[in-house]
């Protein structure tokens, strides 16, 4: 559970980010914000939050500690083991260390447990040491003195067991007399490396071999031969996981003993951990810190790799079953025949390039495909079916059987055949086919047709449009609203209680009267919102896209997630490359083979994720910041960056973040990585809400309050003090003049005051309107040549950095073209006061021109302007402009002002140039000019 809240000063949380990633780690815990720290030999204290590593500096001079283990209590405090250094304890807000006393000097720390009794046991080079709750001073648990102490496991009834270089000891309580070591001849004097117990099973590890007892039978071993082990967890009743200096190993409890498997190779894994989510991590001497692998996918029985090429992606299609299963495979068929797979051509020309549906109509195995109706001849290839119906297209998109034995095949802009059911038993030459025509526009087609629990046939187009089909019509009975319009749909699902739409808008879930719509997207857990492909198993629902598998409960609970796996690219999944099989399991068709899938390949979507403010940047110094709710800041502020993150442990989530500024209303978009940068903050309080989305779940962080001082002459007393002084001085101007010579200085600057103010205020309206861009609000060219002239002026008294980007709206041209000029001036707006929002006080922007702006930042070299451009470029792409639904993008140009008398003109010519070679590139880029100096 998160600390509570408390206001923090900024210093005394310094913390760096490592040159590295970690090399050698030796301990894992995780703390209750969820945080994972490390303990490693060569990159100190590191803390990760599934991104980014922070290093936290050691307590006093020794910069250079090497760390070897790490764990957490129930007050959220570290302690931290060392190599050569004793014992340390990092406080909750992870500020203050404090040294453990009475151990050995330079005591160099083996291993670390916190028992549930919250007693820290120390495993020392040189004894074992205990450290009671609420004490700082160790005491030696004398049994064990001079022993060297590998590993400490604890037992479900508080028994702990330590592995020694003598033998295994059992440590009962904490009294000498009902402890003692093991008397398994076996394990007497010998160096025992681990230990894992769990229930009455004790697996023991030592240098050449493995054993495991049962402790109600001591004397019955079984024995494995295994050399050089160093960690071990338990995976189920019978199963173990473990780390050794030659690899990860799973070791398994048979009734033929004990086997082996090796899951990682060429890795010396030093400790192994698993998270609150069930994550397994793997802490190694050379390799760091990595995630547990997942396991490949069960390939599909019998192999289909024969046919396909590893140096070329495959077209494999939806998965078909008949009396046989087929497959389609780019120009062709594969039948399931005999155990074996075979490959089937279609004589036809042009060649078929789709196959989208294998039936059996009577006797007759039928394909439908992009070049027609094919029919199996001869039970060795397939021939065009020729129908009584002439067609610009013959682009069959799916191929049904009605509930009443009728064929339907959907058609590509010609819309849709029905070919009876007695039709079967006839020959194809008699066939008599039907075409029903629906109402569809030009580029719409029958996507897809499917017959739900009450036998009634539906027909989804691709525009949404919702179809019931009978013997002789087709009626429309639900279409889109303004908001789904756009979109495309891909297939549908029907189930007992909803209708499922697929759609690259997201998976809308219908009603069974087709009265209420809810559309699922990323919000509500799917990994993109294009979804091309869904499918029932038993207790299930999966659903496919380019970006990730999802399954869920048929009411829509339970969200699983399909981890990324070896092998496995879904970016080349084809339209309805999902389809169910046998024991709640589906199968995949990607580009580069077909996989099999089950619940247990999936990750479920975690139910309590914590959002934190993990750092904070400061006048360019790095903090760390615990879970506070208010922040002071110095007096002395130019730039402050905040970093959020969603401690889910899990990248394919793939979190979105938001915020919201001095209690705004709407939220906005900060895209995947959380980095808000502020600068020029006024003094006073100012609110700052942030708020995560992932897997389905929003989850949303204490309101932060930065606190910047107010100066003195702000306060109140600073107020009552200068409020004092004008009274004097007002009462001394009063009693040097006269009444007369006052009355004829009030009645002159009241005539000067008032022309002075209609002066004013006309040369007021004449600049604006000289210097103002009237669409946009911004400056124009002539107000920002004569802004950085001032600057250039300024700059040669204080050779401050001046940076200069030019930004042009990626096709506006066509945006004018497509959607008229209102919209595009709409879109200038929008963009201009996005722009305004974003950028510093001290940045200067203007319109150059048509769909160009001008920007100079003062005091910002090129390198931190590109960071702050990068942030830009990422915020326009989630910009939402009524009536325009293509994506808006930019292209910035970068160049740095040099001192030179001409600079400005040098440095737009070098920024256009920059910003040319990114529209050449493909827009939607940031370019720095050659000569940014």
């Amino acid at each position: 559970m998160p600390s509570s809240a408390h206001s923090i000063q900024i210093q005394g949380a310094k913390v760096e980010l490592p040159h590295n990633l970690p090399v050698a780690v030796y301990g894992v815990t995780q703390d209750q914000q969820d945080y994972l720290w490390l303990a490693a030999e060569f990159d100190g204290l590191l803390r990760f939050d599934g991104q980014q590593y922070l290093r936290f500096a050691p307590p006093g001079p020794k910069r250079n500690l090497s760390y070897s283990q790490v764990v957490t209590d129930q007050k959220n405090q570290l302690w931290v083991g060392t190599w050569g250094n004793g014992v340390w304890r990092l406080d909750e807000l992870r500020k203050n260390w404090q040294h453990v006393s009475a151990l050995p000097e330079n005591a160099r720390i083996q291993s670390l447990l916190l028992s549930a009794s919250q007693v820290l046991w120390i495993g020392t080079t040189d004894g074992l040491y205990q450290l009671s709750p609420g004490s700082m001073q160790a005491e030696l648990w004398q049994p064990l003195a001079g022993q060297r102490i590998w590993y400490l496991a604890e037992q479900d009834n508080g028994t702990i067991w330590v592995a020694t270089s003598n033998g295994l000891y059992q440590l009962a309580s904490s009294t000498a007399t009902d402890s003692g070591w093991l008397p398994q001849k076996r394990f007497l004097n010998k160096e025992i490396r681990t230990v894992a117990v769990q229930g009455q099973q004790l697996l023991v590890g030592l240098q050449s071999h493995l054993y495991l007892l049962d402790l109600t039978q001591p004397e019955q071993l079984v024995q494995l031969t295994f050399g050089n082990s160093n960690t071990m967890l338990a995976e189920s009743q019978n199963s173990w996981l473990i780390g050794s200096i030659d690899g990860m190993f799973r070791l398994t409890s048979t009734d033929e003993g004990l086997k082996r498997e090796l899951l990682l190779s060429a890795i010396d894994v030093r400790r192994l951990f698993r998270d609150r989510l069930g994550q397994i991590w793997l802490a190694s001497r050379n390799n760091g810190f990595l995630p547990h692998p997942p396991a490949p996918l069960g390939a599909i029985e019998p192999d289909i790799s024969e046919f396909l090429s590893p140096k070329k992606p495959h077209r494999l299609g939806p998965h078909s079953v008949t009396s046989s299963h087929w497959q389609a495979l780019d120009k062709t068929l594969l039948q399931l025949k005999d155990g074996k797979w075979r490959e089937l051509s279609f004589q036809a020309q042009p060649s078929v390039a789709y196959v989208r549906d294998v039936v059996e109509f009577g006797p007759h195995t039928l394909a439908a495909t992009d070049q027609g109706l094919f029919r199996l001849h001869n039970d060795s290839y397939f021939v065009p079916v020729t129908l009584n119906i002439q067609l610009n297209r013959f682009n069959i998109e799916r191929l049904t059987l009605a509930a009443d034995g009728a064929l339907w095949l959907g058609l590509w802009q010609e819309g849709v055949i029905r070919i009876a059911a007695e039709a079967a038993t006839q020959d194809i030459s008699s066939w008599q086919a039907v075409q029903l025509q629906p109402e569809l526009p030009t580029q719409d087609g029958i996507i897809d047709i499917q017959t739900d629990a009450q036998q009634r046939l539906w027909l989804l187009s691709r525009q949404g449009k919702l179809y019931r089909g009978e013997s002789d019509k087709i009626t429309l009975h639900w279409q889109p609203d303004n908001a789904l319009a756009n979109g495309h749909f891909q297939c549908m699902l029907p189930d007992d209680d909803w209708l499922w739409l697929c759609s690259d808008r997201g998976l809308i879930r219908l009603s069974q009267d087709l009265s209420v719509a809810t559309v699922w997207s990323q919000a509500e857990g799917l990994p993109d919102q294009r979804v091309i492909g869904i499918t029932r198993t038993e207790r299930l629902i999966w659903v496919l896209t380019r970006n990730g598998v999802l399954s869920f409960k048929p009411d829509g609970s339970q969200l699983h997630l399909l981890k990324p796996r070896p092998g496995l690219d879904l970016s080349g999944v084809q339209l309805r490359g999902i389809s169910a099989l046998a024991d709640d399991k589906i199968q995949l068709s990607t580009s580069t083979g077909i996989w099999h899938l089950s619940k247990t390949d999936m990750s479920a979507v975690p139910h309590a994720m914590q959002l934190h403010l993990t750092s904070m940047r400061l006048n360019q110094q790095l903090f760390s910041v615990a879970d506070s709710s208010q922040v002071m800041l110095p007096k002395r502020l130019t730039e402050l960056q905040l970093q959020f993150k969603l401690l889910t442990l899990q990248p394919h989530l793939r979190e979105q973040y938001f915020f919201r500024w001095q209690g705004q209303q709407e939220w906005t978009n900060l895209g995947p990585d959380a980095m808000l940068t502020l600068s020029q903050l006024s003094p006073g309080e100012h609110q700052l809400e942030v708020m995560a989305r992932a897997g389905g779940q929003i989850v949303k962080r204490q309101p932060l309050l930065l606190l910047v001082p107010v100066p003195f002459w702000q306060r109140p007393l600073g107020i009552t003090l200068l409020s004092l002084l004008g009274i004097m001085l007002l009462w001394v101007f009063y009693h040097l003049r006269t009444r007369h010579l006052e009355q004829r200085a009030k009645a002159l600057d009241l005539i000067v005051a008032q022309r002075t103010a209609e002066l004013e205020l006309a040369n007021q309206q004449l600049q604006v309107q000289s210097n103002t861009d009237s669409l946009t609000g911004l400056l124009n060219r002539r107000a920002l040549y004569a802004v950085a002239a001032a600057l250039q002026a300024q700059r040669s008294r204080t050779a401050m950095a001046l940076t200069l980007v030019l930004i042009d709206i990626d096709h506006f041209k066509k945006i004018n073209d497509l959607y008229g000029h209102d919209v595009g001036d709409a879109v200038l707006k929008a963009f201009s006061t996005y722009l305004k929002q974003r950028l510093r006080k001290q940045d200067m922007l203007a319109r150059w021109g048509g769909e160009e702006f001008l920007l100079l930042m003062p005091q910002t070299d090129v390198q931190p302007a590109s960071k702050l451009m990068a942030e830009l470029r990422l915020g326009i792409k989630q910009l939402q402009i009524a009536e325009l639904d293509m994506p808006l993008t930019a292209t910035f140009g970068i160049s740095a002002v040099s001192l030179h008398h001409d600079a400005l003109d040098m440095a737009v010519k070098a920024a256009d140039l920059a910003l040319y070679q990114g529209k050449a590139q493909g827009r939607d880029q940031i370019v720095l000019a050659t000569n940014t100096r």
